[in-house]
């Protein structure tokens, strides 16, 4: 080939490649409105906005509801329309203790890494008898939540409702969370009383050991009283039971070692094409 050719070529392919790493790496803009400021704790939030520009990958908005004391009262993933637009309700529940006070709650949203916060207020709240905590998962869904800091400094990933069957009689509220570093499922709860913890485990959050068993500490002291049928654990859940780890052989990846891995990727493959070409940024005299 012309040994003119082959620069241009090349300055084609890296000028061509910088247009798409702009294009990746543009400003996403996301608004966020609600249809009232001030709700009942029975009302029903709706919840609109826009994006832009649109990610080709159908990404959706992932929307939180968060009380005032920074717990998550729910979460959700709403899909973008192809102008940008989007949408989505929060139904309240004044059985919820994560919502049964009155005060400012945030509702935060998330399109790509991008993030927007709005708040409103809710009033006029009842009394409310405590019962079993109980949820209920959705198989076949995405893994949804969000990127926390541990007590500790961990990187956590905060599993959202209906990612996690589990039962409670010992009038906890747990909070779970996966941790890639060490292939676990961390619940964080406080009970107010002596029962047992039932939680179900799907692969798409972690996969046991070869033999098929999961591996449980409580309090950081590993425990052998408990069963499991299947990936069914019950697990003793006791006043004082403060943090309960289930290993097993993997736990959902974090999403940000992929993203290194693909632009180290795309450096290589630029580094790789280069040294063939003998292109040199040193003009020789």
């Amino acid at each position: 080939m012309n040994n003119h050719v082959m620069p241009v070529l090349v300055t084609i392919l890296i000028l061509t490649g910088t247009g798409f790493v702009s294009q990746a790496f543009a400003a996403t803009v996301i608004t966020i409105n609600t249809d009232k400021s001030v709700y009942d704790h029975t009302d029903t939030i709706t919840i609109t906005g826009t994006v832009y520009p649109v990610d080709e990958n159908e990404v959706p908005v992932t929307i939180m509801l968060v009380n005032q004391y920074a717990s998550i009262v729910s979460i959700a993933q709403l899909d973008v329309n192809g102008d940008g637009s989007w949408s989505g309700q929060i139904v309240l529940n004044p059985e919820d203790r994560l919502q049964s006070e009155d005060g400012v709650y945030e509702i935060r949203a998330q399109y790509v890494s991008t993030k927007i916060t709005t708040s409103i207020e809710l009033t006029n709240a009842a009394e409310t008898s405590e019962g079993v905590e109980t949820g209920t998962a959705v198989t076949g869904t995405a893994v949804i939540g969000t990127d926390v800091t541990g007590p500790g400094g961990e990187p956590y990933y905060k599993l959202a409702g209906g990612q996690i069957d589990y039962d409670a009689t010992c009038d906890a509220n747990p909070a779970f969370f996966a941790n890639a570093d060490d292939d676990s499922i961390v619940i964080y709860l406080d009970p107010t009383n002596d029962g047992i913890l039932t939680v179900t485990l799907h692969e798409d959050l972690i996969k046991p050991f070869e033999d098929g068993t999961f591996a449980v500490i409580v309090n950081n002291q590993e425990m052998q009283d408990y069963t499991q049928v299947d990936n069914t654990l019950t697990i003793p859940c006791a006043v004082g039971t403060e943090k309960i780890e289930i290993h097993g052989s993997w736990a959902i990846p974090e999403f940000g070692v992929i993203a290194a891995m693909i632009l180290a990727v795309a450096i290589i493959s630029i580094i790789v094409v280069t040294a063939k070409t003998k292109l040199s940024l040193i003009p020789r005299y």
